[in-house]
């Protein structure tokens, strides 16, 4: 986006966020936003209220791009490939942690880089019949 593709705005409307991107998931793109920020520090003698109220529908962009992120995660393949650890095929008296179950996970193509996806997967390993939490990310499976 260049200097001259920015729309010019009186200073009593509020800046919106520009929605356009080169990437088709409509990812926030860093350069875009640094060109912004600098445009709205040479347009306006005193920016601090337009630069603060972008950064904000900044943040809200990215809040809402990791709930979408979070809210795509198939959470029935997620449980199955769980089940098939080999601690929940045959459990034993010892517990399993829940940084094992991840690395599995990630050995089995799942991105565990999501924000809040150990929440999720903490829910899923919960829900499966039998499974206890024991101590903070441990968890123990009852022998059937």
């Amino acid at each position: 986006m260049e200097l001259t593709d920015i729309p010019d705005v009186d200073e009593d409307e509020p800046e919106s966020v520009d929605t356009r991107t080169e990437n088709p998931n409509n990812a926030l793109q860093m350069n875009d936003i640094i060109k912004d920020i600098k445009f709205l520090i040479e347009k306006h003698e005193d920016p601090k209220d337009t630069l603060n109220q972008y950064l904000d529908q900044v943040e809200e962009r990215i809040e809402t791009h990791f709930a979408n992120q979070l809210n795509l995660v198939d959470q029935q393949h997620i449980k199955q490939l769980i089940e098939k650890h080999p601690y929940f095929k045959n459990p034993c008296n010892y517990h399993i942690r829940s940084i094992t179950i991840m690395k599995y996970l990630k050995k089995k193509g799942i991105d565990i880089s999501i924000p809040d996806i150990d929440l999720l997967i903490e829910d899923i390993m919960l829900s499966i019949q039998g499974v206890t939490k024991i101590g903070d990310g441990r968890y123990k499976r009852k022998k059937q």
